[in-house]
């Protein structure tokens, strides 16, 4: 009897073993498509870094402190018409000065990081600069305002290439695209930031170039689609 019943169970264990591997095989051959869609947009900056640094030298002159430098400076650049809200302090140094391993004095420098829209407001900042004969300024780097709104469009652009290339491709042999099974945004470099968008720097004579590179925002995705 206990023979029977171990025959019985090796035999159940057997056909639902069978079963199992008929059902897997119905499955995996059933008609799939792959496809990859990639979608990019190009987008000019409109916020452009520019990073001014005012130094103080070692002298009793008042007319060169730090506290009027940047009070000529406010006033400098309220006359080029930008928003002085988008004027920031970023960094101050104080740095002892010598001369012949003998103490001089003190260097005091600032930092500021003033944030304009466009190329015109570049040109106009750094002809201003020039003219008050600040020479220590660059533009540091750039960024877009509305990237998460681009990021969306780019996204949304590639799934619709995906989906477009597999639709054509099996009318291609009379076959109708079914729904998606599995959807992969792949890793790429979905931005191409110019942290030195430009080598603005201040000259003697200054001749500002504002040919700013733009920001590249690409998405691409991997897409299985059942066929019906």
């Amino acid at each position: 009897m206990k023979n029977t019943f171990l025959f019985l169970a090796i035999l159940f264990s057997y056909v639902l073993s069978a079963q199992n591997d008929l059902i897997f095989k119905e499955k995996d051959t059933k008609p799939f498509i792959e496809v990859n869609g990639t979608a990019e947009k190009e987008v000019m900056p409109d916020r452009i870094y520019i990073a001014i640094t005012l130094t103080e030298k070692s002298t009793n002159d008042k007319d060169d402190s730090i506290q009027k430098q940047e009070e000529n400076l406010r006033k400098g650049l309220a006359e080029t018409g930008v928003d002085l809200k988008e004027l920031f302090l970023s960094d101050a140094v104080s740095e002892i000065t010598t001369y012949k391993k003998r103490e001089t004095g003190i260097k005091l420098s600032r930092e500021y990081t003033l944030i304009v829209k466009n190329a015109d407001e570049v040109k106009k900042v750094f002809k201003k600069l020039s003219d008050m004969n600040i020479k220590e300024a660059i533009i540091s780097k750039t960024e877009s305002s509305e990237i998460e709104k681009y990021r969306k469009e780019v996204r949304i652009a590639a799934i619709k290439v995906a989906k477009e290339k597999a639709t054509y491709l099996l009318q291609a042999i009379g076959e109708e695209l079914g729904k998606p099974l599995e959807i992969k945004e792949l890793d790429l470099n979905s931005f191409r930031f110019s942290n030195t968008s430009s080598n603005m720097i201040i000259k003697d004579n200054v001749n500002v170039e504002t040919n700013f590179e733009k920001i590249l925002v690409r998405f691409s995705y991997y897409i299985k689609y059942s066929v019906k």
